[in-house]
């Protein structure tokens, strides 16, 4: 675990022009709503516990530990910590929630203060982890280039990838999806499959419990 103040973290990480703005709708958002489900862009909290369900799935595998280590990808406030806190997997666990809004990661502190939870001002992940999730980072593009923003998450997941140790899931809305809005990003689920399959070297699993909106992939070593 790296030894630095969360304070020294928010004055020196520098977070790359494409995300400057999906950063700023999210200060907004935060500053406006508080540290609730409307403030991470969800409609409502059941859909949001919903997808946290369905990530804690890949920790099924892991029933014989209580220390398990979560990395969280644009953590928000740090709503998925609630959910990982309860597993009997995670009794004696290390959760680090990274996020590039300073103050979602302010309230995230605030909100919590478990000592199990790190929050961590970046847009990638700093430490290594068992398990490694990303809730609805890849979808905020805002005025982004689709091909930019296709070459940020692709390189995102090799990322995170490299500092994940047992399995990793990741959300992206379908580009099949009735739903359109112009700042999100609407993937194609097979040129993820591929890719996972193809540049992560892995076991790779689509689940579609939440089609046609979107859908979650699953990846193990």
């Amino acid at each position: 675990m790296s030894n630095y103040s969360n304070q020294d973290t928010i004055e020196t990480i520098e977070i790359p022009r494409l995300l400057k703005p999906v950063a700023h709708n999210y200060e907004w958002s935060i500053n406006k709503y508080g540290p609730i489900h409307r403030a991470a862009a969800w409609r409502d909290e059941k859909r949001q516990q919903r997808r946290f369900d369905i990530f804690t799935g890949l920790l099924a595998y892991d029933t014989n530990r209580d220390n398990v280590t979560i990395n969280d990808l644009g953590c928000g406030y740090g709503a998925m910590f609630d959910t990982f806190r309860k597993l009997p997997q995670f009794n004696n666990g290390t959760y680090f929630g990274y996020d590039i809004s300073k103050s979602m990661i302010k309230a995230a502190e605030i909100k919590i203060s478990d000592p199990r939870a790190l929050f961590i001002l970046n847009h990638k992940a700093t430490e290594s982890a068992d398990y490694s999730f990303v809730s609805g980072t890849y979808n905020m593009k805002m005025a982004a280039n689709e091909d930019e923003w296709l070459g940020y998450i692709e390189e995102s997941i090799g990322q995170l990838w490299s500092k994940t140790k047992i399995s990793m899931g990741f959300n992206m809305l379908n580009i099949e999806s009735p739903l359109r809005e112009n700042t999100l990003y609407y993937a194609d689920p097979a040129h993820f499959m591929n890719f996972c399959q193809k540049n992560l070297k892995a076991n790779v699993r689509m689940i579609n419990l939440l089609h046609p909106n979107e859908f979650v992939i699953f990846i193990r070593k």
